[in-house]
């Protein structure tokens, strides 16, 4: 498989932050990609480098074949489009979709003004009088109708009710699948998103944590609970991700498939089994708390 996207050995620093530390990946083309990270994690540094918005510390970025910044060709295949994009007071949504239309050779203007209209949003409305999620809309029309090969989404349903957003990923997978390109959605709504998603990328503290496959991603970890001693024994030769001993539950997340041994050795041990959803997975994966999960919060000094 082609790669869109290829960082190697990348680092971003702000004085004394890094943002971006030794980060290596190779994303796919033609994939539809979250990018999930909590807060800080590194996700809007790493879609501003590969649009060329900002300027890499040292390391290598390449975007379809080229390094972004300063390069014309490429980032008119290229669009970032954020929640909150910043444009002058004054103008009307009309004239920043005429805007869009110039810089994107691939613009479809009857897309976008159909996308307009199906969500009532007016071309003579003065984009500073929107409200944050009807930014966050309009935002995501303009990027979606871009077509750009590399396609990225900051946190676009920010301010979105839960119908809007519905329609906004059903759009999303709908027009991926007629016009096939590269996708990046960053969110903290995985649950939303994993359903309409190829590809995952998992991003902590400025590094790669994980990058496969959706369908990988479901079937790749679970969860044991039960009795510590016999807990204990069952994950003594297991890839444990994660695990929590505490006075309320005794619980392990594990790597590894499902099968018919493993239950069996689960049903030997009195424990039981459980999937885990993608969300959880990456809630687990990023966890800094190894050992101790929330209980420490209630340890009282002496």
């Amino acid at each position: 498989m082609t790669s869109c996207i290829i960082a190697r050995n990348l680092f971003k620093r702000y004085k004394s932050k890094v943002a971006i530390d030794n980060l290596s990946v190779e994303i796919n083309e033609n994939q539809l990609i979250g990018l999930i990270g909590s807060n800080g994690s590194g996700k809007t540094t790493f879609m501003k480098l590969c649009a060329g918005l900002i300027e890499k510390t040292e390391g290598e970025l390449m975007v379809l074949g080229e390094e972004p910044m300063d390069n014309l060709s490429v980032l008119e295949e290229i669009v970032y489009s954020y929640h909150n994009m910043s444009y002058e007071s004054n103008l009307c949504l009309g004239r920043i979709i005429e805007y869009y239309n110039m810089m994107y050779p691939n613009f479809d203007l009857k897309f976008a003004e159909n996308l307009l209209k199906h969500f009532n949003l007016k071309m003579k409305i003065k984009y500073k009088n929107l409200s944050q999620g009807m930014r966050s809309l309009f935002n995501f029309i303009c990027g979606i109708s871009c077509r750009a090969k590399v396609t990225m989404f900051d946190e676009p349903i920010l301010g979105m009710d839960i119908k809007t957003r519905k329609s906004v990923y059903d759009i999303i997978l709908r027009d991926y699948i007629e016009h096939p390109r590269t996708i990046i959605i960053s969110s903290h709504i995985l649950s939303e998103l994993e359903n309409i998603l190829s590809e995952l990328v998992i991003i902590n503290n400025g590094s790669l944590v994980l990058y496969e496959a959706m369908d990988t991603i479901k079937e790749s970890a679970y969860r044991v609970d039960g009795n510590p001693d016999n807990l204990v024994n069952f994950i003594k030769d297991k890839k444990v991700l994660y695990k929590d001993f505490s006075n309320i539950t005794s619980f392990a997340i594990i790597e590894g498939l499902i099968t018919e041994s493993l239950e069996i050795e689960i049903s030997t041990n009195n424990l039981n089994i459980s999937r885990i959803s993608p969300e959880e997975l990456y809630i687990y994966l990023t966890e800094n708390n190894y050992n101790g999960g929330m209980e420490e919060l209630w340890i009282k000094d002496n």
